[in-house]
């Protein structure tokens, strides 16, 4: 097949930190290369340097002033700009995509689209005769169905539970997410934290997190980059830097290393997620993960199996207490069975053959 995949306009494809759209388009376009497929990826600047020694043929998007090929690093005075400068300059970047997506179209067969602003690709790619599936990686609501429904538009999901609310779409495949093994390796011998990692912000419910391990008596890490800077700054009064420590958004190894010794990987999470890759990236290394029942967390995890599922924090007080008896071994098998990168990549695959078969 001939494949455009969009990949992102806000990290460069794989990204430097945290960013788990971008990692999961790096694999997607590595996958199906390797697998023979021709592929073209839109990214932002700094993606092609990370393909120079592949087939991928790669478009790069932004201005000039992208610090690292970053649209989310971007600064803007408040003074001297207008508040919805980001969101602006993020549409005039996916104009540059729209510019590719209609100068290329002899040179591909189907559009596999990761951006997040699907909507404005929809009625192009009806132009231009082009199948156009959109991998949902947010969840999808009224007016966005409403605009997938009248293109007819073939939808791959990451979770079953995210079609729930739209059930009468035109869903191609679920295809979960897939984490790299071989960078993600097992640790059998935890030490005595607890971990949680992801973007300090109210829907992911840190503040939950530092309840439980102030009432367990436990020190806890929270890890990732502020999204929500007054939430933070109500977590702060109980970052003590020693029960509770707050270490900022992580690179790879030090990751790694929290993801290898954490006791357990918290999760209470106040909305449905559509996947959450954190918790398999946990599991791949052997810790357990402790999670709320919303969204996809009960088609990720085996309640009692490779951690709990939950519904409140004295729930997660209780499962914290039994956390030992889940087997860390236990845990990877079950990501090596259902969540690598491999089958991803060939599950996208299959998905794909459907519509260019």
């Amino acid at each position: 097949m001939r494949i455009l995949i969009l990949g992102s306009v806000a990290l460069p494809i794989p990204p430097p930190a945290q960013g788990g759209t971008e990692i999961i388009v790096y694999y997607q376009v590595k996958g199906l290369s390797e697998k023979g497929h021709k592929i073209m990826l839109v990214g932002p600047k700094g993606t092609s340097r990370n393909f120079k020694d592949t087939k991928v043929k790669v478009f790069e998007v932004g201005g000039g002033d992208v610090v690292a090929g970053s649209l989310r690093e971007q600064k803007f005075d408040p003074e001297k700009t207008e508040g919805s400068r980001k969101l602006r300059l993020e549409m005039a970047y996916l104009a540059q995509v729209a510019k590719l997506v209609a100068e290329k179209s002899s040179d591909y067969d189907l559009i596999l689209n990761n951006m997040r602003g699907e909507a404005e690709f929809l009625p192009l790619a009806k132009i231009l005769k082009k199948p156009f599936v959109n991998v949902a990686h947010l969840n999808i609501f009224e007016e966005l169905a409403k605009l997938f429904s009248a293109y007819q538009t073939p939808l791959i999901t990451i979770s079953n539970s995210q079609r729930s609310d739209f059930p009468d779409l035109n869903y191609l495949a679920t295809v979960y997410n897939g984490v790299d093994t071989s960078k993600y390796t097992f640790n059998n011998k935890a030490s005595d934290y607890l971990l949680m990692m992801g973007s300090i912000g109210r829907h992911k419910n840190q503040a939950a997190a530092i309840r439980v391990a102030k009432k367990l008596g436990m020190k806890l890490v929270l890890a990732g980059k502020i999204r929500d800077k007054d939430y933070f700054e109500e977590l702060k009064k109980d970052i003590d830097g020693v029960q509770i420590k707050w270490v900022g958004e992580m690179g790879f190894d030090q990751k790694l290393k929290l993801y290898q010794e954490a006791k357990a990987f918290l999760f209470p999470i106040l909305w449905n997620e559509p996947f959450g890759l954190v918790m398999i990236e946990s599991l791949s290394c052997g810790t357990p993960v402790i999670a709320h029942r919303r969204g996809s967390t009960s088609e990720i995890l085996r309640d009692g199996l490779t951690g709990f599922l939950v519904a409140d924090e004295q729930m997660m007080i209780e499962a914290i207490k039994k956390i030992d008896k889940i087997k860390r071994e236990v845990c990877r098998k079950h990501v090596e069975d259902n969540f690598t990168v491999e089958k991803m990549v060939d599950d996208y695959e299959k998905a794909l053959l459907r519509i260019n078969g």
